[in-house]
């Protein structure tokens, strides 16, 4: 179903959701206060505005209140993305989402009602170290209690090997399916042959994950 997001601040972050959003499907209103940035986008959004996102009567005019869900992405300006918060509750827009930058900042817009927090920057951090640590690692999933779903890249050590060679759920992880390309085979067979591209997503303990990773 199609939905509808406005987006206040389109800096890189506010821009990669924003047209992603688009390619779903979906309606996307954009603000910012650079008449630069939102013509740069004029032609890619639903509809971008000229504004500036911490004044209260200009976003009463985008009739926020009517939008599923707006983001507050406003880049490196604690004080404006703390006023912009404040702007976007007070006009009861139905759910907000606020980029953080740090701890504190977190705290106050959680204070503020923002319903979701996010943190971009320190995500991206965490993924690019387990990437670093490893290698074969492409994605991961954290699901709490330390259980993570990953992708990972088996490589030409296991070519053309059955999957019950790797003895997965021995180590104590679950194969949840096999990708190969943009095909995704969800029941694999133990006696199908891994192929040298072939992804698999495998969900399990982080020590139960890393071990299997490592033997690689």
């Amino acid at each position: 179903m199609k939905k509808q997001f406005a987006v206040l601040g389109l800096g890189s972050f506010g821009e990669a959701v924003a047209l992603e959003l688009m390619r779903l499907g979906h309606q996307v209103l954009g603000v910012d206060n650079r008449e630069a940035q939102a013509n740069r986008l004029v032609d890619k959004l639903t509809q971008t505005v000229i504004a500036d996102a911490t004044d209260e009567d200009a976003l009463r005019e985008l009739d926020l209140e009517s939008f599923d869900a707006v983001l507050v992405a406003i880049g490196e300006n604690i004080e404006a993305s703390i006023l912009c918060t404040m702007a976007v509750k007070s006009l009861e827009a139905k759910e907000v989402w606020v980029k953080a930058i740090t701890p504190v900042h977190h705290r106050i817009v959680e204070k503020l009602g923002a319903d979701r927090v996010l943190h971009p920057e320190y995500e991206m951090g965490l993924r690019a170290a387990q990437t670093m640590a490893h290698p074969n690692m492409l994605d991961y999933i954290s699901l709490g209690d330390n259980y993570f779903v990953i992708e990972i890249r088996p490589g030409e050590v296991l070519e053309d090997r059955p999957l019950s060679d790797l003895k997965i759920e021995e180590i104590g992880v679950r194969l949840l399916a096999i990708k190969h390309g943009q095909n995704v085979d969800l029941q694999p067979s133990p006696h199908q042959r891994l192929k040298r591209n072939d992804h698999l997503v495998l969900l399990g303990e982080e020590p139960a994950l890393r071990r299997f990773s490592e033997s690689l």
